[in-house]
Formats: structure tokens, sequence, C-alpha cells
């Protein structure tokens, strides 16, 4: 399983474009909670906070397989992307 942050996410893990979790994570709501242990507070209240985030798995949002219970199994290929505002 990877990781990839996009845009002002890096800011959130010193830079960190990608990821490789070192546990089994069964859903992505296991992987953020790790995500969160490892870059800290203000990255977990980055993603978590007013649905800030659009998360990807294989290609596919996960609003379409079930949020953040979506399954995951070790080859898959998470993506993180910041909704972008414009004013």
């Amino acid at each position: 399983m990877n990781v990839f942050f996009h845009g002002k996410i890096t800011e959130y893990t010193n830079g960190d474009k990608s990821f490789m979790p070192k546990t089994d994570c069964s859903t992505l709501r296991v992987l953020l909670d790790e995500l969160s242990s490892y870059y800290g507070e203000p990255f977990g209240l980055f993603i978590n906070g007013n649905e800030s985030c659009l998360f990807l798995v294989n290609g596919t949002g996960v609003a379409l397989s079930g949020g953040l219970d979506t399954q995951l199994s070790s080859g898959d290929r998470i993506e993180i992307l910041p909704f972008v505002e414009a004013g």
C-alpha cells in the first residue's frame, strides 16, 4: 500500500509526498489514524476538518465505495488531495 499526498497537504507532512504504512490498515479510517499519529495533530485536523480532502483508492473516490470505512488491500494506491478554494 502506498499513500500519495498532493498540494497543500505536504505542508503537514514535512514535505513528504508519499508514505508506506508499517502496519496493515484494513480501512481508510485506520490508515488516516496511522497517518495522524505519524504526522501529528495539525495533519489530523486538516484531513478530518470540514471535508477538506478528497480520498482516492486506486483512482476511485471513496464516496462511491464506503467513505472512511472503505476496505483497503496491501497493493492499493491511496491519494489524498485537498479541495482548492477560490474567492
